[in-house]
């Protein structure tokens, strides 16, 4: 199936269709029968295998990832508290010294 699409500035795909009649309504002139058009991470559409690669997550980004939910925590304070153990303050200081703030 052929692919009418525009190309716009950044490289990302902008309008495309695989109707020649909408194509040439829109002056669509570039064509592609072999590339699968792709969402990248920017929400903007690029051809697969040239979407540009996501920058590096922040430390809060990672940080955020790692901490167990509010619900898990909660539970682990609990059983600290239950059982005369430190485990929640270990987990956050882990955390906190692998993704230490920059």
């Amino acid at each position: 199936m052929i692919t009418y699409y525009e190309l716009l500035e950044d490289n990302s795909i902008g309008r495309s269709t695989t109707s020649i009649k909408i194509a040439n309504q829109l002056n669509l002139s570039l064509k592609t029968q072999d590339k699968e058009i792709i969402y990248g991470y920017d929400g903007k559409r690029y051809f697969k295998g040239q979407e540009p690669t996501p920058p590096e997550p922040s430390y809060i980004q990672k940080r955020k990832a790692a901490y167990p939910s509010v619900e898990e925590q909660l539970d682990m304070i609990y059983w600290d508290k239950v059982n005369g153990t430190n485990l929640w303050q270990e987990k956050i200081t882990e955390i906190k010294t692998k993704y230490p703030k920059v």
